[in-house]
């Protein structure tokens, strides 16, 4: 190996002298990409492999995601970029997340069923679109009479 060339250099020439045994059909290739200065740069250049997703992956996303694990956090589990992750386990997160709701939903509809006063407030504000609301009104005479403040408060 000669010691003059860069690193990318000689990771290529190793790649190149390891494949010769694998795969002979490819050693004229590998050497004509070794003496060719612009195909070294291509292969300077080239990025990342492409990810490729395999069950056990796919197994690991789904169950983090089922948890509530952020994307972010997985996609660093997975040492990929949140693009990467959401490109190739879109099913798997979004399963994961609609499972992880529906097991709190169940808990919280079973709680407020059971008299848990909580519960049953944060069940109708959020699902049954309740909302507490107050409203000030704010009058006055045009005679110059003191001006009259009523405050209404209710659930709508």
């Amino acid at each position: 190996m000669n010691e003059d060339n860069n690193p990318v250099d000689n990771v290529v020439t190793n790649m190149v002298e390891d494949s010769k045994e694998a795969y002979p059909a490819l050693t004229e290739v590998f050497e004509a990409v070794k003496e060719d200065p612009v195909m070294m740069e291509k292969v300077r250049k080239a990025g990342r492999p492409p990810h490729l997703p395999t069950s056990d992956t796919r197994n690991k996303v789904y169950m983090l995601s089922t948890v509530g694990t952020r994307h972010e956090d997985i996609a660093t589990v997975l040492s990929i970029t949140h693009d990467t992750l959401v490109k190739y386990y879109k099913e798997e997160l979004d399963k994961g997340r609609i499972e992880a709701n529906a097991s709190v939903a169940e808990t919280l509809f079973k709680q407020a069923k059971e008299g848990n006063t909580t519960a049953m407030i944060f069940w109708l504000k959020s699902r049954a679109r309740w909302k507490e609301s107050t409203q000030h009104e704010i009058s006055g005479n045009p005679d110059g009479t003191p001006v009259e403040v009523k405050i209404i408060t209710g659930i709508d």
